[in-house]
């Protein structure tokens, strides 16, 4: 029986699976909490040209966006979802936040919208099943 449910959201295509498979899981288990999270990266930039209230202000708007689209299939349902926009390293953030949080379970898009740097850098998905403290659902 799932208590909390962390569902890491990034608005690409394995992530709309993830949260139907999470909307799924919701069904089964109707007393469990559903949170979506979106964390979101603000990259540096040359004060001359933006200022970084304006760019970190962009991307904190396009993660509420994205979490309002991933809460649509939950509010059809009448389903309870809470919506977490958070700035931070997206995997390490993930995890700090399931363990904060006391989530039981982690469900994640196998790559995001990031798919290129995936492949240089490592994926998010692989770095939340590294470091997590509960299990960890990667939806391909």
């Amino acid at each position: 029986m799932f208590k909390k449910v962390l569902v890491a959201t990034d608005g690409s295509d394995n992530a709309r699976n993830a949260v139907e498979y999470a909307l799924n899981l919701s069904r089964h288990h109707p007393k469990a909490e559903i949170i979506l999270i979106n964390v979101y990266n603000t990259p540096p930039v040359a004060p001359e040209y933006t200022p970084h209230w304006k760019v970190a202000g962009a991307f904190r708007n396009r993660s509420k966006s994205i979490l309002d689209k991933a809460a649509e299939p939950f509010e059809k349902e009448n389903r309870p979802v809470k919506k977490v926009s958070v700035e931070g390293d997206p995997g390490e953030t993930i995890c700090a936040y399931a363990r904060e949080q006391d989530c039981d379970h982690i469900i994640i898009g196998a790559v995001g919208v990031s798919g290129l740097a995936a492949l240089l850098f490592g994926s998010v998905a692989r770095k939340v099943t590294q470091l997590a403290h509960c299990p960890v659902t990667v939806i391909h």
